[in-house]
């Protein structure tokens, strides 16, 4: 049966951008379904805190607070939220978007990126009408266009071996199940797993994991909580192999991270 605790969500969809560049804000429940739906303009997708579950034309993605996802025009997209969101679309306009990514992926926000869209979204902005507004879209857009994108983060799949995995992840990060264990679990092998992990998430299984633990971080460093704490929570016995694992995938330490995203707040 149906999840009836889910709730739908179609944007309204305008026949053409005010300006080249518009913003429009959304707050979104937990357990928010946004339907399928494309434009004919680019979007950047951004929120505050949290994840954004993605899907551009059946490629699924995960964003956290610190990367935004890129949909170029026409590419049919829907989202989902577990948690409370924030939501903040920043709509290109076709002529704009010639210079940005021809395909749907995750761009790093730089401490640049963050702090001129911070500029923009704590004063409402919409429509880009002012001159020094002008001023701010125009290096936003060129530093958008220089910024190396990823395809994507935590990539996710639906293959049958590899979705109870993903699942249990997700859902509980202290999980220390092995490989070998899960391949008793879903009655394969662990070269098997392995193999399909390069194939379908084009990594390892122990790389996702990390990157599922780094993507819940991200979520509880904007707690006020301490790191040894947070490490804790996602299954470390010392805050200093956490700490570890974050730089190495973020080239920042956690507490630099934290105190990133509270000067841009």
């Amino acid at each position: 049966m149906p999840d009836r605790t889910v709730k739908k969500f179609m944007p309204e969809l305008e026949k053409q951008l005010p300006t080249e560049v518009f913003f429009h804000y959304f707050y979104f429940e937990a357990k928010t379904e946004t339907l399928p739906h494309s434009h004919e303009w680019g979007q950047l997708h951004i929120i505050k805190q949290g994840v954004l579950e993605m899907e551009v034309e059946k490629q699924k993605m995960i964003c956290p607070a610190s990367y935004a996802i890129w949909t170029p025009a026409n590419k049919v997209h829907q989202a989902f939220n577990r948690n409370d969101l924030e939501y903040c679309a920043i709509n290109v306009s076709t002529n704009l978007c010639k210079k940005l990514p021809k395909e749907a992926c995750m761009i790093p926000l730089t401490p640049l990126l963050s702090s001129i869209i911070h500029d923009l979204t704590s004063r409402s902005t919409t429509s880009i009408l002012s001159e020094e507004d002008k001023c701010l879209s125009y290096v936003l857009m060129n530093r958008l266009a220089q910024t190396t994108p990823i395809n994507n983060f935590l990539p996710m799949s639906t293959h049958k071996l590899l979705l109870p995995i993903i699942e249990q992840l997700q859902a509980e990060p202290t999980d220390t199940t092995s490989l070998s264990e899960w391949a008793k679990r879903v009655f394969s092998t662990e070269r098997t797993l392995a193999r399909h992990f390069q194939k379908e998430l084009k990594m390892s299984f122990n790389e996702w994991r990390q990157r599922a633990k780094l993507v819940k971080s991200m979520t509880l460093l904007k707690q006020p909580i301490s790191i040894n704490e947070i490490a804790f929570q996602l299954g470390y016995s010392q805050g200093s192999s956490f700490i570890k694992m974050f730089k190495k995938l973020t080239g920042i330490t956690p507490d630099q991270y934290r105190k990133q995203t509270w000067q841009t707040k």
